[in-house]
């Protein structure tokens, strides 16, 4: 894969470790993005996209509904998909159990874990097969950088069942990047590691599911990126990379389910 924009700007003045982001100075942050705020909702959609769904975790979106806590966006999608979500949850029994879960736990398993809908929920397979060792192990840095607390997380439920390059790992590595206010950095890894191939990954999940439910947390999770990579340039003063093109031709892509990189989750 080829440098991003940031890290091309960056190459002159970095460490030779920056790419494990303990090189690049923090950066002022907008009043309008709480880091806290956007640490939370990483590891909300997290937890949804690597936690097979449970009475527990139904439960706990019931009593805290995705509209009102740290996913409400002010935009669109974002507004459409966290009512459907919380309307899902909202029509499931008083007494939430495993037998009245049965079609989410379905469909979990077949964006996440059999390959049944070919929505490749993991970095890897999108990139070019001569590109993913390399991104495998810029991935590696990053987590070595952010040290073993990050490690330690990675390794508890239910995070320790996913890939290093599953869509839940990279949210999470990109919360801990917020975490330590570290804002430029997270720039450089939505670049590097998400935003290439996470929305084609949450198209493909909004349009093939079987559940209205896992379409909600798809479009939250596209719109959670793009609205964060929108806040960040304010830091730094950088475009997105050109294959992003314009905001209207990208939500226009989006919308539309056109996928502009191939997958081997494909036949």
């Amino acid at each position: 894969m080829e440098s991003t924009v940031l890290e091309v700007a960056l190459s002159h003045q970095a460490s030779p470790s920056r790419q494990d982001g303990s090189g690049i100075a923090k950066a002022p942050v907008p009043i309008d993005l709480d880091l806290a705020a956007s640490a939370q909702a990483l590891r909300l959609l997290a937890r949804l996209h690597a936690e097979e769904p449970t009475p527990a975790l139904l439960e706990s979106l019931r009593d805290a509904p995705v509209g009102r806590g740290p996913l409400a966006l002010d935009r669109d999608d974002a507004l459409q998909a966290a009512a459907l979500v919380d309307e899902v949850v909202s029509d499931l029994p008083e007494r939430i159990t495993r037998r009245s879960l049965a079609a989410l736990t379905a469909d979990f398993a077949a964006i996440h874990r059999t390959g049944e809908l070919r929505t490749c929920p993991t970095e890897g397979p999108w990139l070019d097969e001569e590109m993913r060792a390399d991104a495998a192990a810029t991935l590696r840095r990053w987590r070595t950088g952010l040290g073993a607390e990050l490690e330690a997380e990675l390794r508890r439920p239910p995070l320790d069942g996913v890939a290093d390059d599953h869509i839940a790992a990279e949210l999470t590595v990109l919360a801990a990047l917020f975490d330590r206010g570290r804002t430029l950095d997270a720039l450089c890894f939505l670049d590097r590691h998400l935003l290439p191939w996470a929305p084609d990954f949450c198209s493909r999940v909004a349009t093939r599911c079987r559940e209205p439910f896992f379409a909600g947390i798809a479009i939250l999770t596209n719109a959670q990126l793009d609205d964060l990579r929108d806040r960040l340039v304010e830091l730094c003063g950088l475009p997105r990379p050109v294959e992003e093109g314009a905001d209207a031709r990208r939500r226009r892509r989006w919308t539309e389910g056109r996928f502009p990189r191939a997958c081997t989750c494909d036949p």
